[in-house]
Formats: structure tokens, sequence, C-alpha cells
């Protein structure tokens, strides 16, 4: 699908919270559950200056992606907002060319100039548990890049929860990123890892696994991941994530600048 030119935010500029021509769903998905049921993700956008026209990118792996989608073209004025009841069956309505079932990823959404201002929150569910997932600005606060690093606090491995996190390159750079885990001595645990992200790259994982300390052989809770870069000018934004293993009561873990 066609291109878009979009302009990111240097440092300074905003704060991270603001709104933005330019928000990022970290996590979006429209798939089956592994302790059973459906994961779906409802959105809401709220235009902050009004007549604001949203355009998105669905970023599903390996720099995989569809749009630009249009999907709201606004005429009411500001603080006017529209919701999505499950937005990937929404996309996957318009764009029938894409299965987007079974699918996750990152979600860029892009107003047609920087006068035009959106702020977008996501609500992920499996019948009637569900979580908030917040969208956010690819601004210093909310990215690993260079040496700036963040952390994922509170992720658990055990009998009753598991984590998973996500990641997305919003950039046309590539990125590598070792990753840690922590626990609450300070100290690491299982193996340390690294992945490298190309451009609009999304990946979601889970980080136990990946640092060869997987349940039931091993046992965790209120543990870090330490993400850092090593190498390369993209930017990497984050997400964590836990789930009950018997009711797949979810909670979103917010990513924090280290």
């Amino acid at each position: 699908m066609a291109g878009q030119t979009v302009a990111i935010h240097q440092a300074g500029q905003i704060n991270f919270n603001l709104a933005s021509p330019y928000i990022i769903l970290p996590e979006c998905l429209w798939a089956a559950a592994s302790g059973g049921g459906t994961w779906v993700t409802d959105v809401q956008i709220v235009d902050l200056t009004g007549g604001s026209q949203v355009s998105v990118y669905f970023n599903y792996g390996y720099g995989l992606r569809r749009g630009p989608i249009t999907v709201w073209n606004n005429s009411g004025g500001e603080l006017s907002s529209f919701k999505f009841n499950n937005f990937l069956s929404f996309l996957n309505s318009i764009d029938t060319e894409f299965q987007y079932y079974g699918r996750a990823g990152a979600v860029e959404f892009i107003t047609q100039d920087a006068d035009h201002r959106i702020q977008v929150m996501a609500r992920i569910y499996n019948g009637n548990c569900s979580k908030t997932v917040p969208g956010l600005i690819p601004c210093d606060e909310n990215t690993a890049a260079g040496s700036r690093r963040l952390i994922i606090p509170y992720l658990v491995n055990n009998a009753s929860y598991r984590s998973s996190c996500g990641f997305f390159n919003p950039t046309s750079n590539q990125i590598t990123v070792e990753f840690r885990l922590i626990n609450n001595s300070g100290n690491i645990i299982g193996s340390l890892f690294t992945k490298s992200f190309s451009a609009y790259d999304f990946k979601a994982f889970n980080p136990f696994k990946e640092a060869g300390i997987p349940y039931p052989a091993y046992s965790y809770d209120g543990v870090i991941l330490l993400v850092r870069p090593v190498s390369g000018s993209g930017k990497v934004i984050c997400f964590g994530a836990s789930a009950n293993n018997t009711s797949n009561d979810p909670a979103a873990h917010i990513a924090l600048r280290y």
C-alpha cells in the first residue's frame, strides 16, 4: 500500500502525555488467547483540535505493515471522539485483501498535519476481563535509543500469571537491543538475549522463555526487564502485559525510562 511521510517530534518539543498528530498504540490484537477465548481490541480516538483526518498503519512484524488506511474524517470540533469496536475487525472490513484475525501488532495513528492533534486509548479484553493501553508519542520518555534505556517492571512467570512484552521500531533505521531480566535483589536471572529490529518492525515474546527460564521449570514474580540498545540508530517503543493463567484477566505494564 502507498507510503506516507510523517514528522517525528524531537526531544524537548513535547511532553510524553500530550496530544499529537502522530500517536502509536504499541499493542493491538485480535486473536485466540492461549488460555481460551479471544483477545479483542477496542479503540477510542479523541480529536483535541477538531476537523482531524486520521489514517493508520498496522505493523505486524518483520517490518511488514498495512497502510495508510483512513479510519476517521471528523467533521466535528474539538473533543469530538469516535470509538471502534474490535479495531482490527474494522480494518479487516475496509482492507479486504489482508486477514487481520490472528494478528498482533502496533498501530500508528496520523493526522493530516501538525495542527491537528489526537489522543488514542485502547481496551484489550477477553470476555469480561480487560486492560487499558494508552497511545504513546515516540519521544525520549517513551523510547529506548542510543544510550537511553527503558525498564518494564513487575513481570511474572509462575503458576498464576504469564507475562509477555512487545516492541515496535517507529523509524526507518535498524536497531539491536539487549534484554536482561532482573530479580528483586537487582541480580540478572537467566541469559542475556538480543533482538534486532528492522524499519517499522514489531516483535512480541515471553521474555522468560527467551532468557531460558520458562515456567514450570522456573517460577518468578516481580521481575524487571531492562531494555538496552546496543547498536543502530532506530528506536523501540515498548509495552508489557500479564494475564491470569486461569481467567485470562490481563494487566498492562507501562515501560519506564531508566
